[in-house]
């Protein structure tokens, strides 16, 4: 991190000498970043954990910086005899007193996981389960650091019956439909504890009716689930879209109208409930390489910056790293081998170390829009008209941008304040650096979080903040 001192801090401050000297004294303000920052954290979780027994294993998950834990059934049975497996609760203990807050994982995605009365077979991304009866109530409630349930991954919206196209597929994923029970579950016994749902990507239009958008498939979860869900634990809008595909070169077209979408049902929810009920946005993050979905491997933290950014600068509070552990025999290769021993664990570390600072800016403005600009020298495909009708109308103090690469900006609130997200929004292996000017009339300071820390800065020509970006950076800007 100190050896790639950012280009962008220094333009920014030559540019905040060049205007003190030619601005007039009136013009020049203080800021205090204190006045614009939060102690709110993001939401950080691990797909795939490690072993929770091992503690060298918990240590290295821990020290990437994650804030909670998935719990599963890969190192020890959830239930025994009808009740939590003794192993099941030794593993809640042990990651009680590491600090972490832990979910709890619907591991078949199947709706009578926690209750049911008799001996039930069932079949989860095509391999064969059974569940044996078990009645977990209230089992959970002497565990405080158990403060949600990772319910459902991937669900359809609706059960796919009758079809001869999705006949082999019917019995994988449950539907919208299906999930009444968990639904009446979790409002009955922990009404109080997060919901976490993970979503497919628009890739994979199979999973809602034909006719409909991706968009109509988030809105039909909001409205048949999300809403349905009592209590203020939280609860997540969250997908899986992992946008760096085997060749290189190039971030998925679909990938920010992917999180656009989520971005904008996420804010029309909140709009409609109680600040105690709202959702949580969340991203999943490709850390990993697939062979079978050729996706290409992390070669760099600014291959996960470029995630986190986007994700940020669209509202994203949730990131789930997919995945962590590695399953050769299936060519999956997550931040760890097979043995458990870094695979491209520093990659991850640097970029949460790059990333996160952000989490105490970001997190204390209220997001309301993105919109995004064509760079320049990005050449005649504008891979922004996906998004058109999804950019944000109105963006406030800022009223231009111009950039030599494609740039994606995100635009916040905290009260009347304006706060803007600028990410570089290339490819990062084409390691191309941006320049970005923005416009904010009548404005005379900002407040410029990078990499590097903050500096407040004071604007030249009336208005005008020009920034370098590095690949796979981005900034936080105040305006006043």
């Amino acid at each position: 991190m100190k050896k790639t001192v950012s280009l962008a801090l220094v333009i920014l401050i030559l540019f905040g000498m060049l205007a003190g000297c030619g601005d007039s004294a009136e013009q020049m303000q203080t800021m205090n970043p204190s006045d614009y920052e939060t102690d709110e954290k993001m939401i950080l979780i691990a797909d795939m954990p490690p072993s929770p027994f091992v503690a060298d294993a918990v240590k290295l998950y821990k020290d990437l910086g994650f804030t909670h834990w998935i719990l599963t059934e890969d190192h020890t049975p959830m239930v025994y005899d009808g009740a939590l497996h003794e192993g099941y609760k030794e593993a809640i203990e042990i990651l009680t007193e590491e600090g972490f807050e832990i979910w709890i994982r619907n591991m078949q995605n199947d709706p009578q996981y926690f209750q049911i009365t008799e001996t039930k077979s069932g079949s989860n991304y095509g391999y064969q389960y059974t569940l044996e009866p078990r009645d977990i109530t209230d089992d959970f409630s002497d565990y405080p650091a158990v403060t949600g349930f990772y319910m459902m991954d991937e669900p359809f919206q609706n059960t796919r019956t009758d079809d001869p196209v999705t006949e082999d597929r019917e019995d994988l994923h449950p539907a919208f439909d299906q999930l009444g029970t968990l639904i009446e579950w979790k409002n009955t016994y922990y009404p109080d504890a997060f919901w976490h749902v993970n979503h497919i990507g628009s890739s994979s239009w199979n999973h809602w009716p034909a006719g409909n958008t991706y968009a109509d498939f988030i809105d039909a979860y909001v409205e048949t689930v999300l809403k349905k869900l009592e209590g203020n634990g939280g609860k997540s809008i969250c997908m899986d879209h992992y946008p760096l595909p085997d060749g290189g070169g190039v971030i998925k077209e679909a990938f920010l109208y992917d999180v656009l979408v989520l971005a904008h049902a996420t804010k029309n929810y909140n709009d409609t409930v109680p600040e105690e009920q709202q959702a949580t946005m969340g991203i999943c993050l490709q850390t990993f390489r697939d062979v079978s979905l050729r996706l290409r491997d992390i070669t760099s933290s600014s291959d996960v910056t470029v995630q986190m950014y986007t994700g940020m600068a669209c509202g994203a509070r949730l990131f789930e790293y997919f995945c962590y552990r590695s399953i050769d025999g299936i060519g999956l290769f997550g931040i760890v081998d097979m043995t458990g021993q870094p695979r491209i664990y520093d990659y991850i570390a640097e970029a949460n170390e790059r990333a996160l600072p952000f989490q105490k800016v970001v997190c204390a403005f209220d997001w309301y829009g993105t919109t995004v600009n064509h760079g320049s020298q990005s050449g005649p495909e504008n891979i922004f008209e996906v998004v058109d009708d999804m950019v944000a109308e109105e963006t406030g103090a800022l009223t231009d941008i111009e950039s030599r690469y494609d740039t994606v900006v995100g635009c916040f609130k905290k009260g009347d304040q304006d706060g803007y997200m600028v990410v570089n929004y290339t490819a990062p292996d084409l390691d191309q650096t941006n320049m970005v000017t923005l416009t904010f009339p009548g404005c005379t300071t900002a407040l410029v979080y990078t990499e590097e820390g903050v500096e407040q800065v004071n604007l030249v020509d009336g208005g005008v903040l020009r920034v370098t970006l590095g690949c796979g950076q981005a900034a936080f800007i105040i305006p006043v």
